[in-house]
C-alpha cells in the first residue's frame, strides 16, 4: 500500500540521479528509516518537504521563497510538497505558529546544504574555487564563463546527504526572494477551478458514507462513551435503494450506499435506540462551572511579596473576565476519502495533523503506520482541530466494512455539534494601585480546561477509553508583558468539561484579554493615559517600539480620564489599545510575533449593537519572508477575532452542544468587517518569527477597552453582543439614579356528544346498508382517451393521490394515516386492484361512495373521506373520475384497518352523523351569479374540497356552515381563512388567488408549505381557465379587495416599518435569524433562488397562533411546488426548542409588530416536532 519513497515526485528517473538532504530515523514509524527535506532531480527541478501544512495561511508560498532563497533557484523551479505523510518529515500538527518559526528551519537547513554541496562539486568540476562561483537559477558560472548546472552536478549519481544543523546560511543582505511580496502560489489554481479539494476526491469504485452521531452531542468522556446504543433497527431503512452496508461498532454507527442522497436518505431513517444520557454542568454560568470543575494548581511565577502587596493596597481592584466556548466554523462540514484494501489504507483528507491522524488511524484499524499513507488535500477553513480528523477515522472504518473507497461527508450540524471547541476560561485577577498609581500587585489565575480530543472513532468503538485527560494548556501568554514587582499567576489545570481542541490563539488569546484589560482599568484608575501607563512597565524595548509605532499610525490622543463621548444619536465612538507577544509551546514556551492593536468601535446605547469600524494593527515578526502573506494573515487574524468578540458563543443543552446551525453560532459577515490598516515592523536582522496567530492576541482586549472609552461601562464576559451591552449599560445607569422614597372544551366532551347524538338518532338513521356485488373490472377500451384524461385533472382537482399515497409508497395504494381529533384514520387502496383495491368496484358503488360515504360492502366510511364535498360532483365528471381511476395500473397492497376508540369504532352510528350533517344532493349553480363563478364555486366546494380544511369543525367533526372558509386545521396546520376573516396583513385580491394557486406563491402573502404544498402541485393539472375561476370564487368572499398597485404600497410601508430591528425583540433570536434566515428573508436582500418570500407580508407570521411558523421552521420546505422556488431547510435538528423560541419571539415582534405576542410556542414546536415522527 505504500507508494514510493520522496523521490516519487521527482520528474527524472531515480537512475537518472538525484540528490536529497535527509534525517535518519531509525524508529520511524513509517519505516522508511529517514525523512527527506530536499530532493534535486537530473532536470533540476527541486522538491521540497514539510511536514506542515497550508490552512490558507500562504505557508506555501513562503517555504517556497525560503527554499529558493537558500538554492539560489527561480520560485517555478520549486514543488512544495506538504503533510503528505508518505513523503514529508514528521513534524507534528500544524500549530502555534510554529511552521515559519520552527519547521521550516531543517528545511532551509537542507537548501542551505544542498547547495554548499553543489558549489563543491561545481568547484572540482570546474576547477575553480568556490568564491569565484555564482549561482543564478540552478546555473553555477565561473568568472571564465564556464558554467554548470545543478541538472547536470546531480546527473548519474544518487546522493544521499545527512542533514547538517550547523550548515551556514546565505547573508540576509543578499536576499533576492525572501523579503519580497509575492503572489500566493496556490491563487490561480483556486480561482480556475484547478485546485482539487478533499471534497472534489473521486476515485474508482467510490462508494458514499454517512455516519449517525450519539445524543452525547460534543461530549467525549465518561463511561457512557462508546456504551449507549442499545439497539439498531436495520429492517427501518431496508426500503432504501442502493444501500449497501449498515455498520455498527459499539457506538459508532455509518451507513454506506451507491449514491450519496440515498446514503443520506439512510442516515437520517436508521432508528436506533440509546441509553440516557447524563448532563453536563451548567455552562451559561462559565465561571462557577470552571470554578467547581476539579483542578490542580500550577504556579508559574511567584515573585515579591504578593499577599503583603495586596493588604498595602490603596485602591484594591479584584476582577474577574469571562472567555466563551467557541467552534471552529469551517464553512464547508468535514470531508474524507478512505480506501481500505490489502490490510493497507489511503486516506484523502483535510486534516491539518496527517501524522498524528495517521497514528490513530494504525490504532483505529489495527495496522502498521508503514501501510497507512494520508494524502492531505485543501479543505473548508480551520484555525485547529475541526471535524476533519473524525470524518478521515469514519471513512476508514467504513471502507473496510464494505471492501471499497468510501467518501464520507459530515452534516452541518455533526460539524458544529462534535467539532472539538476552543474552550471556556476564566481569569481572575487580584490587584490594584499604590498610593501613587503603581500598580501594587498582580496576583493572576486562570482556569483553562484540557483540550486532548481524541479522534472521535477510537472512543465511540471503544479501541481508547473515554477518560477526560488533563493537559497543561492554560498557561500560554499567562505570564504578563508588564514588570510589575509583586507577582503571582498560576495555572488551574483541569480535565475538559466537553469534547475541546486547539483554536486559533489557544488560551493565549483569553489571558490577554484579561491582561490587556486590567491594565487599562489600571490606567484610568490611575488617571493615566492607557498607553503611556503600558510603556511605564513595557520594559522590552522591542515591544516598547511596537506600542509607540503603532500609536502613532492611529493618531492616538491621549486620555487620561474618561470623559463621556458626544453621541451620534444614539451612537457613541470609542478606541481602545492592547498589546500582546503570543508566547506558545509548553512552558514557559516560545514567542511568536509582537502585536498591537488600537480598535475603534461605534456603539449604539439603545440597541446595543456594537461596530467595529476600523483596526489599526501592528505586528514585529522579525524577519519578513513574504509581506503580503503577512498582511493577508493579520487580515484573517482581524476578522476572525472581531468575530469571536462580538458574536460567537456556544451555548448548550442539558446533555448536549446546542449551537449546530449558523442561526446558532452567528460569525461576522461582509458588510460588518472593519477597515484595517497594517503596520510592519521591519526587523531583517532577526529570525522569521509565527504570524498565524499572534495579530489575533490582543483583539478581545482592545475592542473591549474601544467600548469602555465609548461608553464608560467595563464589560468583561465575551461576547460583545447587543444583549449584553445593553445590560451593561442598564445597570450601570440603575448605579447612577438616586435612591427613590378559557377554559376550552376538551376532547372527551366531544365524543361524549357525538355519543349523545348517535343514540338519539340511531332508532331513525339506517345504521347498515347493503352491500353492492363486485364486477369483474371494466374493460378500459370503453372509455375515451379525452375522458381518462379529464378523470386524470379530477383527481388531480380531488387530491387523490396525495391522501392515498404513503410517504414514500405506491401511488393511489393507500396505508396514509389521516391524523384527525377523533384518531388516525388509514387511508385505502384506491387502484383497480380486484383483491385489495377497487377493481371489484361498479360505477354505481364508486359513485354510492362518493355522494353518500357508503363502501361497497355497506360499511359507512368515515366523513375524514370529504364525501360532503364529493357529493356535489356532476355525474358526468364522477364517471370521467371512475374512469381515470379504473384506467391505471393494479397495484395490490393490503393496508391496516382504521381502528378508532370506542364508541367510534361502531361505523352504523355514523348514519346518525350523516342524517344530522351530510346532504348527497349534487351542486346547484346560482342564476344571480356568473358562469365563472359559478364554476368556481363547483371546483372549489366539490371535487376541491377546500372546506374540508378550511371550515372549522364543530364538536361532532362536522363543517360548521355558517362559517364556509373561516379558517380550520388540517394535520395539525391551521388552515387560515379564505374569507374577508384572513389575518394575512394585505387582503387577499382575485389576482394573487389566482398567481398563488397556479405557482404555489404570492408575493404578498408567502410560499405554499405544508399541507398545501401537494394541493398546489396538483393543481397544476387544472387549466388556467379552472384556477381562475376558483379565484375568482374565492375573492368574492373578500369584497373591496385592494387593487395591485394598492397592495404594493401596502407592502412597501409594511417592509419599511419592520426593516430595522425593534428594541424589544429577542436579541437572541434575532442573531438566529441573521445566522439562520436573513441570507433569503432579510428585506432588500438578494434573491437566490426563484422567491424571496417577505415575512412581513407572511400570512403565518400575522396569524393568531405561532402553529403553521413552528411547523415550517422545524419540518422547512423540502418539496416545494416547483423547483423554481428553491427548497427550505428544516431546523429541527439544528436548533433546539429554546432557540426556536427565541426566533419565532423575534419574528413574530419583528416583522407583525402590530399583532400581540404569542402565548403556546412550546406547545406549538412540541406538536412540530412530534409531528416529524409520525
Amino acid at each position: 500500500m505504500r507508494r514510493a519513497d520522496a523521490g516519487s515526485d521527482m520528474t527524472a528517473t531515480p537512475d537518472a540521479g538525484s540528490l536529497s538532504i535527509i534525517r535518519s530515523t531509525p524508529n520511524d514509524a513509517a519505516g522508511s528509516g529517514f525523512e527527506t527535506y530536499i530532493a534535486i532531480d537530473a532536470s533540476g527541478q527541486v522538491f521540497a518537504y514539510n511536514g506542515h501544512v497550508d490552512l490558507g495561511t500562504g505557508i506555501r508560498t513562503a517555504l517556497t521563497q525560503i527554499v529558493a532563497e537558500e538554492l539560489d533557484v527561480a520560485l517555478e523551479r520549486v514543488t512544495m510538497v506538504l503533510g503528505d505523510t508518505t513523503k514529508t518529515p514528521n513534524q507534528g500538527p500544524t500549530i502555534a505558529s510554529e511552521t515559519i518559526q520552527i519547521a521550516a528551519v531543517p528545511l532551509r537547513n537542507a537548501a542551505a546544504q544542498a547547495r554548499h554541496y553543489l558549489l563543491a562539486r561545481a568547484a572540482e568540476q570546474l576547477g575553480q574555487p568556490i568564491d569565484a562561483l555564482s549561482i543564478e537559477d540552478g546555473l553555477i558560472r565561473a568568472q571564465s564563463n564556464h558554467s554548470v548546472s545543478y541538472a547536470e552536478l546531480v546527473a548519474d549519481n544518487t546522493v544521499r546527504l545527512e542533514l547538517d544543523d550547523s550548515v551556514a546560511l546565505k547573508n540576509v543582505d543578499s536576499y533576492k526572494l525572501v523579503g519580497r511580496a509575492i503572489p500566493r502560489l496556490e491563487i490561480p489554481a483556486m480561482t480556475t477551478g484547478e485546485m482539487i479539494y478533499v471534497h472534489d476526491v473521486r476515485v474508482p469504485g467510490m462508494l458514499h458514507g454517512r455516519v449517525v452521531r450519539p445524543p452525547y452531542a460534543g461530549v467525549d468522556a465518561g463511561d457512557f462513551v462508546g456504551t449507549s446504543l442499545i439497539a439498531m433497527d436495520e429492517s427501518s431503512v431496508a426500503d432504501i435503494p442502493g444501500l449497501i452496508a449498515v455498520v455498527r461498532l459499539g457506538d459508532f454507527v455509518g451507513v454506506v450506499a451507491d449514491r450519496e442522497e440515498n446514503a443520506i436518505r439512510a442516515a437520517g431513517q436508521l432508528k436506533l435506540s440509546w441509553k440516557p444520557v447524563p448532563t453536563l454542568p451548567d455552562l451559561k454560568d462559565i465561571a462557577t462551572a470552571l470554578r467547581a470543575n476539579p483542578s490542580t494548581p500550577r504556579v508559574l511565577r511567584d515573585t515579591g511579596d504578593v499577599d503583603e502587596a495586596l493588604a498595602n493596597a490603596a485602591t484594591p481592584m479584584p476582577r474577574t473576565y469571562v472567555w466563551p466556548y467557541h467552534i471552529h466554523g469551517s464553512i464547508g462540514p468535514s470531508c474524507s476519502v478512505a480506501d481500505y484494501t490489502d490490510g493497507g489504507l489511503r486516506v484523502w483528507t483535510g486534516s491539518q495533523n496527517p501524522h498524528n491522524l495517521r497514528a490513530d488511524l494504525a490504532k483505529l484499524m489495527a495496522l502498521p503506520e508503514a501501510n497507512i499513507d494520508v494524502i492531505r488535500l485543501e479543505a473548508a477553513g480551520c484555525y485547529g482541530r475541526n471535524g476533519a480528523d473524525d470524518v478521515s477515522a469514519d471513512a476508514a472504518l467504513l471502507s473496510r466494512a464494505v471492501g471499497h473507497p468510501v467518501r464520507v461527508q459530515l452534516t452541518r450540524e455533526q460539524e458544529h455539534a462534535w467539532d472539538p471547541k476552543g474552550t471556556g476560561q476564566l481569569m481572575e485577577i487580584n490587584g490594584g494601585l499604590d498610593a501613587n498609581g503603581h500598580p501594587a500587585a498582580y496576583d493572576f489565575a486562570t482556569r483553562y480546561p484540557s483540550n486532548a480530543a481524541p479522534t472521535l472513532a477510537l472512543l465511540l468503538t471503544g479501541a481508547v477509553p473515554p477518560v477526560a485527560a488533563t493537559l497543561q494548556m492554560g498557561d500560554r501568554t499567562a505570564i504578563p508583558p508588564y514588570d510589575y514587582q509583586a507577582m503571582r499567576v498560576i495555572a488551574h489545570d483541569m480535565a475538559p468539561i466537553v469534547r475541546a481542541s486547539w483554536f486559533r490563539g489557544v488560551s493565549a488569546l483569553p489571558n490577554t484579554f484579561a491582561h490587556e484589560s486590567y491594565i487599562d482599568e489600571l490606567a484610568t484608575e490611575a488617571g493615566v493615559d492607557p498607553v503611556e501607563y503600558r510603556l511605564r512597565y513595557l520594559k522590552d524595548e522591542r515591544a516598547a517600539k511596537l506600542v509607540r509605532d503603532v500609536a502613532e499610525r492611529a493618531k492616538w490622543e491621549p486620555r487620561p480620564t474618561w470623559m463621556p463621548k458626544d453621541a451620534d444619536g444614539d451612537v457613541v465612538r470609542g478606541r481602545g489599545f492592547a498589546y500582546a507577544v503570543y508566547v506558545h509551546g509548553p512552558f514557559p514556551g516560545k514567542a511568536a510575533a509582537w502585536s498591537a492593536w488600537v480598535a475603534d468601535v461605534a456603539v449604539n446605547k439603545a440597541t446595543g449593537d456594537v461596530a467595529v469600524t476600523h483596526v489599526t494593527v501592528g505586528q514585529d515578526s522579525g524577519l519578513v519572508i513574504n509581506p503580503d502573506g503577512v498582511r493577508h494573515q493579520i487580515h484573517g487574524n482581524v476578522i476572525q477575532s472581531t468575530s469571536r468578540a462580538l458574536m460567537e458563543e456556544v451555548t448548550f443543552e442539558p446533555s448536549s452542544v446546542a449551537s449546530r446551525e449558523w442561526g446558532g453560532y452567528p460569525i461576522i459577515t461582509f458588510p460588518d468587517v472593519p477597515k484595517i490598516d497594517v503596520v510592519i515592523v521591519e526587523r531583517p536582522d532577526q529570525p522569521p518569527l509565527g504570524v498565524g496567530e499572534s495579530a489575533s492576541v490582543p483583539s478581545a482586549a482592545a475592542i473591549a477597552n474601544a467600548i469602555f472609552d465609548a461608553t464608560g461601562v467595563r464589560f468583561r464576559e465575551l461576547p460583545f453582543t447587543p444583549d449584553r451591552i445593553r445590560a451593561g449599560l442598564l445597570a450601570a445607569d440603575e448605579k447612577t439614579k438616586p435612591a427613590s422614597p378559557l377554559k376550552k372544551r376538551g376532547l372527551w366532551a366531544g365524543l361524549a356528544a357525538l355519543c349523545t347524538a348517535v343514540v338519539g338518532l340511531i332508532v331513525t338513521a339506517s345504521p347498515w346498508r347493503p352491500a353492492i356485488a363486485p364486477i369483474a373490472p371494466p374493460d378500459v377500451s370503453t372509455y375515451s382517451a379525452a375522458t381518462i384524461a379529464r378523470g386524470a385533472q379530477l383527481a388531480a382537482l380531488g387530491d387523490c393521490a396525495v391522501c392515498h399515497t404513503a410517504e414514500g409508497g405506491i401511488v393511489n395504494a393507500g396505508g396514509r394515516a389521516l391524523e384527525t381529533p377523533f384518531g388516525a384514520v388509514m387511508t385505502t387502496n384506491i387502484t383497480p386492484d380486484v383483491e385489495t383495491g377497487i377493481g371489484a368496484w361498479s360505477y354505481p358503488a364508486f359513485a354510492r361512495a362518493m355522494r353518500e360515504g357508503i363502501h361497497r360492502d355497506g360499511r359507512h366510511l368515515y366523513p375524514a373521506f370529504p364525501y360532503n364535498h364529493f357529493a356535489k360532483a356532476s355525474e358526468a365528471d364522477l364517471q370521467a373520475l371512475y374512469a381515470y381511476l379504473m384506467a391505471q395500473a393494479p397495484r395490490r397492497q393490503t393496508n391496516p384497518d382504521t381502528k378508532l376508540a370506542f364508541p367510534l369504532n361502531l361505523r352504523p352510528l355514523l348514519a346518525g352523523w350523516n342524517l344530522l350533517f351530510h346532504s348527497p344532493a349534487a351542486f346547484a349553480a346560482d342564476p344571480t351569479r356568473s358562469e365563472v363563478w359559478n364554476r368556481g364555486a363547483y371546483l372549489v366546494e366539490g371535487l376541491g374540497h377546500c372546506g374540508a380544511c378550511h371550515t372549522p369543525r364543530n364538536a361532532l367533526g362536522a363543517e360548521k356552515a355558517s362559517l364556509k372558509l373561516a379558517g380550520g386545521t388540517a394535520e395539525g396546520w391551521t388552515a387560515p381563512p379564505l374569507t374577508s376573516l384572513s389575518h394575512a396583513p394585505i387582503p387577499w385580491s382575485e389576482q394573487e388567488l389566482f398567481t398563488y394557486l397556479r405557482s404555489g406563491i404570492s408575493q404578498f402573502h408567502g410560499v405554499a408549505a405544508g399541507p398545501m404544498a401537494p394541493v398546489v402541485k396538483e393543481l397544476s393539472a387544472l387549466p388556467d381557465s379552472d384556477i381562475r375561476a376558483m379565484a375568482t370564487y374565492l375573492a368574492s368572499f373578500t369584497p373591496n379587495a385592494p387593487t395591485h398597485a394598492a397592495q404594493q404600497a401596502m407592502a412597501a410601508r409594511l417592509e419599511t416599518i419592520t426593516s430595522t430591528k425593534p428594541l424589544a425583540a429577542s436579541q437572541q433570536g434575532a442573531r438566529i435569524y441573521d445566522g439562520a434566515c436573513a441570507v433569503c428573508h432579510e428585506p432588500g436582500g438578494p434573491q437566490w433562488f426563484g422567491s424571496r418570500p417577505s415575512l412581513a407580508l407572511n400570512s403565518n407570521v400575522h396569524g393568531p397562533s405561532p402553529d403553521n411558523l413552528a411547523r415550517v421552521i422545524v419540518e422547512g420546505i423540502t418539496q416545494p411546488v416547483n423547483g423554481e422556488l428553491g427548497a427550505m431547510p428544516g431546523f429541527a435538528q439544528s436548533l433546539n426548542d429554546r432557540q426556536l423560541t427565541e426566533l419565532i419571539r423575534y419574528l413574530r415582534t419583528r416583522f407583525a409588530p402590530d399583532k400581540p405576542a404569542w402565548d403556546g410556542i412550546d406547545t406549538a414546536l412540541t406538536a412540530a416536532r412530534a409531528a416529524m415522527t409520525k
